[in-house]
C-alpha cells in the first residue's frame, strides 16, 4: 500500500459544497475608503474588544491591507478572515459615536437619531458578511470561530438572547469541530498558534456562559467536557490585558456556581434550603476576597479616569457588581421589608431572614454602585449606545431599585437612584431609535413616577467639550451622510435600530407585556433564568 493510501486526512471538509472565491472579489465592492476603514478598525479595538480576545490587531490589519490590494488572489480558506473584516467594520459603526465630542443643539441630536446613517452603513457591512457565512461554516477553521464571535458581538445590542446567543452557539460548535475544547496534543502547531486557539476557545466559552445564564438558555458544552489549557500571559499578545482577560473568566466562573446554587432552591427539599443559603454566603465571601486580591493599579480594579484601562476596568467592575445583583435579586420579595419597624432580627433568632437580608442588601447596594460606575463612565469617556454590558447593567440596576422600592417603601436614596438610572439609560438610546423604543422608555419612567410618586425632574445634562478641528469621526459622518443621500435618491434607505432597547419593543423578546403596572412581570423577564421560581413560603420559614 502506498504512503498516500496510508495517510488519513485529519482536516477533512466538504469542499465540493464551497462557493467560488469570486464571491469574495464581489464582496470587496462594499469596502469603504481606506481612511474610513482605518477609523472603524480603530474604533473596534478601542471600544468593542473589552476584556475578551478576538484577534491580534497586527494580523487583522495585514488582512485588511490584502483587501485593498488589487494583486490579491483569494482561495476557499480565505472566506473566514474576509468575513471577519466586514463584521469588524460593522461593529466599528456601532461604536463610532464615542469619538464625537462636538456639542450639538437638541434639534440636531433629534435629526441625527432619525437619520441614523451609521446604522445603515453598518447594515451594508453586516449583509456583505452574511453572504459569506455558508462558506465560513464549510471551512470550519479557528478563524471561523472568530467570525461567529464577531457576529455575536454585533448582534448583542439587537437580540442578546436570540441572534447573539445563536451566533455564540455556532462559534462554540466551530471550536468543538476543531478540537479547541481539548488540550492540544499534536505537533503541527507552534506555541503561539496554540495560545491563539486557547484564547479564542475560552473567550467563546466564557461569553456564551455569561449570556446563557443571564437569559436562561442552556450552554453548548458542559465544563466536564473541557480540558483545554487556560490562556497564558504572553507579552506578544497586545490586547486585552491578560489580568483583565483572566479576571473576566473567573467572574463568569463564579456566576456559574451561583446560578447552579440558586437553581437548587427550585427543587431541593425544605431541610436543605439552609445549606444552600449558607453556600451562597460562602460564595459571596470568596468572590469578595478574590476581587480584593486583584491588581489595583492600571489593571482590573483601577478606576482612575486618567488610566489607560479605565473603560476596560469599569466594565470588569460592572460584571463584578452584577454578580451580587444576580445573587440577591431572587430574595427581594421573600420578606416584606415594609413591616420591619425595628432592626433586622438577629441571626440567633431568625438566621434565615438574616442571611436573606445580607444578600438583598448586597444586591441593592451593588445596583446603586453600578449607577456610580456608569456615571463615572459617562463623565469621563461617555456611554456606548451599542454596549450590552453598560445598558444591561443599567437596566438591571433600575429594576432592582424599583423592586426594592416596592417591597421596602420609597426612600430618598432609592428615588435618587431611579432618577439617575433613567437619566443614564437615556444616554444609551441612540442610533436608529424608533419612536416605539422612546415611548416605551417613557412608559417605564411614567410607571415608576406613578408608583412611587416621584416628581418630574429635568433630564440630566452632560457637559460636552468643544472641538473645532475636523475629527476622524466627523469625516466618517460626512461619508455616511453622503451614502444616505445617494440611497434616498433611489428610494431605498435601510434604517434599522442597534439600540440596546430594541429588544424591549413590544412584540419582541424581553418585555412582552406592555402593562407596566404589573411589577412582577416588569421585574422577572429581565432575569430569565429558565423556570426559576423560589418557593417563598419555604424560604421565609428557613
Amino acid at each position: 500500500m502506498s504512503n498516500d493510501m496510508q495517510q488519513v486526512k485529519e482536516y477533512w471538509r466538504p469542499t465540493q459544497l464551497q462557493s467560488s472565491p469570486e464571491i469574495m472579489v464581489e464582496t470587496m465592492m462594499h469596502l469603504p475608503p481606506g481612511p474610513i476603514a482605518d477609523f472603524l478598525i480603530n474604533m473596534f479595538f478601542k471600544y468593542a474588544e473589552i476584556n475578551s480576545f478576538y484577534m491580534e490587531r497586527k494580523w487583522f490589519e495585514e488582512k485588511v491591507a490584502l483587501c485593498y490590494s488589487s494583486e490579491t488572489t483569494y482561495t476557499a480558506i480565505d472566506f473566514p478572515w474576509v468575513c471577519s473584516v466586514f463584521v469588524v467594520l460593522a461593529i466599528g459603526t456601532q461604536v463610532a459615536h464615542m469619538e464625537d465630542e462636538k456639542p450639538k443643539p437638541d434639534s440636531e441630536i433629534t435629526e441625527e437619531l432619525n437619520l441614523c446613517s451609521e446604522d445603515s452603513v453598518g447594515l451594508v457591512f453586516y449583509h456583505a458578511a452574511c453572504k459569506l457565512i455558508p462558506d465560513v461554516l464549510l471551512v470550519a477553521s479557528h478563524e471561523s470561530v472568530q467570525v461567529f464571535l464577531l457576529l455575536a458581538t454585533y448582534s448583542l445590542p439587537v437580540s442578546t438572547g436570540g441572534l447573539a446567543y445563536t451566533y455564540y452557539g455556532l462559534a462554540m460548535k466551530m471550536a468543538i469541530q476543531n478540537g479547541m475544547h481539548r488540550q492540544y496534543q499534536g505537533g503541527n502547531c507552534d506555541s503561539r498558534t496554540i495560545e491563539l486557539r486557547n484564547r479564542l476557545f475560552w473567550t467563546t466559552y466564557t461569553v456564551e456562559k455569561y449570556v446563557s445564564i443571564m437569559h436562561g438558555r442552556p450552554m453548548s458544552i458542559a465544563r466536564s467536557e473541557i480540558n483545554a489549557d487556560m490562556p497564558k500571559d504572553c507579552p506578544t499578545f497586545e490586547s486585552p490585558r491578560f489580568a483583565n482577560l483572566s479576571a473576566f473568566h473567573t467572574l463568569i466562573s463564579y456566576l456559574g456556581e451561583i446560578s447552579e446554587t440558586l437553581a437548587q432552591f427550585k427543587r431541593c427539599p425544605k431541610r436543605l434550603l439552609s445549606e444552600y443559603s449558607e453556600r451562597l454566603l460562602r460564595l459571596r465571601a470568596s468572590i469578595k476576597q478574590w476581587w480584593d486580591s486583584l491588581p489595583a493599579t492600571k489593571e482590573c480594579r483601577d478606576l482612575c479616569s486618567q488610566g489607560p484601562n479605565f473603560r476596560q476596568n469599569a466594565h470588569l467592575r460592572l460584571c463584578y457588581l452584577l454578580i451580587y445583583v444576580y445573587m440577591g435579586r431572587a430574595f427581594i420579595f421573600v420578606d416584606d421589608r415594609k413591616k420591619q419597624s425595628e432592626p433586622i432580627v438577629g441571626a440567633d433568632h431568625d438566621p434565615g431572614r438574616a442571611r436573606r437580608s445580607v444578600l438583598v442588601d448586597d444586591c441593592v447596594a451593588s445596583a446603586l454602585d453600578i449607577l456610580n460606575t456608569l456615571q463615572a463612565l459617562s463623565d469621563h469617556v461617555g456611554l456606548c449606545r451599542a454596549s450590552y454590558n453598560e445598558f444591561g447593567a443599567c437596566r438591571a440596576a433600575i429594576l432592582v431599585i424599583l423592586a426594592e422600592s416596592l417591597n421596602s417603601g420609597k426612600s430618598q436614596r432609592l428615588q435618587d437612584g431611579l432618577h439617575r438610572g433613567m437619566g443614564l439609560i437615556r444616554q444609551m438610546v441612540g442610533g436608529c431609535s424608533s419612536e416605539s423604543e422612546i415611548s416605551y422608555l417613557e412608559s417605564i419612567e411614567s410607571a415608576i413616577s406613578q408608583l412611587l410618586t416621584i416628581p418630574e425632574q429635568d433630564s440630566i445634562s452632560q457637559p460636552q467639550s468643544d472641538q473645532n478641528s475636523v475629527s476622524a469621526y466627523s469625516k466618517f459622518k460626512d461619508w455616511t451622510q453622503s451614502l444616505k443621500k445617494d440611497k434616498s435618491a433611489s428610494g431605498n434607505v435601510e434604517l434599522s435600530s442597534f439600540s440596546p432597547l430594541s429588544h424591549l419593543t413590544p412584540g419582541t423578546e424581553g418585555f412582552t407585556n406592555p402593562e407596566l403596572n404589573d411589577m412582577t412581570a416588569f421585574f422577572d423577564p429581565d432575569w430569565s433564568n429558565g423556570d426559576f421560581e423560589l418557593d417563598t413560603y419555604n424560604i421565609s420559614s428557613l
